[in-house]
C-alpha cells in the first residue's frame, strides 16, 4: 500500500478542485502544485514522507507474528477415566530409572476411576483387555474396543521404588465405570510454544512435528498448577490448618 501510495504520490494525485474561482487563463498559465500543497491531499503526502514510512515498518514488524498449528502433529498425551498417560520413550526411562525396551503408556497422573482401580502414576500400560499398547495410537484404539463396557483389564507394568536396579512387576487390574461405559482415550498435541522461544528439552525433531507456534493455544500463567508440581500436602500441614490455595471444601 504504501509503494502504491508512492508512486500516486508522483504522478500527481487526485487533487480535489478548489472552492475559490480561477480563470480560465490562469488555470492554463498556472503549473499544476503538487499535492502537498493542497489540504485536501495531506493525507496522501504523508503516507510517501520517510518519516512516516519508517514508522509503518516499524508497526508491522512489531505485530504479533501469525500462529501456527502442524497438521499432522505427533500425539503427546491420551486421557482416559482419570489417566493422564504419554508415550514411554528411551528417553524416559532413562530418566525415571526404567530398564531400556519398556513400551507401552506411561501414567503421569491418576485419578478418579483410574484411581479406584488401583492404577498408581509410574504404571506403563500395556494391554488393554487383550489388545497390546505400544504407543499412544494403541491406547486409543483399545479403548474404543470396551468403550461401550462398564468395565475392562488393564495390564500394567509397575517399577518398585527401590534403590538399585529396578524391579518390575506385571499386574492387571479392573477398570469399572458406574454408568455411561467407558468411553475411548482422547488424545492431544504438545504444549505450544513461543517463536525464538528455547528448546525446553533435548533435540527430538522439528519442534513443529509436536508444537503449534504462537499464542493463545493455552492460559498463562496455569490457574491451577497443572503446569507445575503442586506441592505436598504434609501432615503437620494438616494438624495447623495451613493450606497451599484458598479453601475449597475438604481435601
Amino acid at each position: 500500500v504504501p509503494a502504491l501510495v508512492l508512486v500516486i504520490g508522483r504522478q500527481g494525485g487526485v487533487v480535489a478542485p478548489q472552492s475559490t474561482s480561477v480563470s480560465p487563463q490562469m488555470s492554463a498559465a498556472a503549473p499544476v502544485a503538487a499535492p502537498i500543497a493542497f489540504p485536501q491531499a495531506t493525507n496522501v503526502a504523508m503516507a510517501v514522507e520517510p518519516m512516516a514510512a519508517a514508522g509503518g515498518a516499524v508497526a508491522a514488524m512489531e505485530s504479533p507474528l501469525p500462529n501456527f498449528v502442524p497438521r499432522n502433529l505427533k500425539v503427546f498425551e491420551g486421557h482416559w477415566q482419570g489417566m493422564d498417560g504419554r508415550l514411554m520413550t528411551e528417553e524416559l526411562a532413562r530418566k525415571l530409572n526404567y530398564p531400556r525396551g519398556v513400551q507401552g503408556v506411561l501414567l503421569g497422573e491418576v485419578t478418579l476411576n483410574a484411581a479406584f482401580s488401583g492404577l498408581l502414576g509410574g504404571d506403563v500400560v500395556v494391554r488393554i483387555d487383550d489388545t497390546p499398547v505400544t504407543n499412544m495410537e494403541d491406547f486409543q484404539a483399545a479403548s474404543r474396543n470396551v468403550a461401550n463396557r462398564s468395565e475392562a483389564r488393564i495390564s500394567v507394568i509397575r517399577k518398585d521404588n527401590r534403590p538399585g536396579a529396578p524391579v518390575l512387576r506385571k499386574l492387571t487390574v479392573v477398570l469399572r465405570a458406574a454408568e455411561g461405559g467407558l468411553g475411548f482415550a482422547q488424545l492431544e498435541g504438545a504444549p505450544m510454544i513461543l517463536p525464538g522461544d528455547p528448546r525446553p528439552h533435548g533435540y527430538r525433531g522439528a519442534c513443529t512435528d509436536c508444537h503449534p507456534v504462537g499464542q493463545g493455544f493455552e492460559l498463562s500463567p496455569d490457574p491451577d498448577l497443572i503446569s507445575l508440581p503442586p506441592p505436598a500436602i504434609t501432615r503437620d500441614a494438616v494438624t495447623r490448618g495451613v493450606s497451599s490455595h484458598e479453601v475449597r471444601g475438604p481435601c
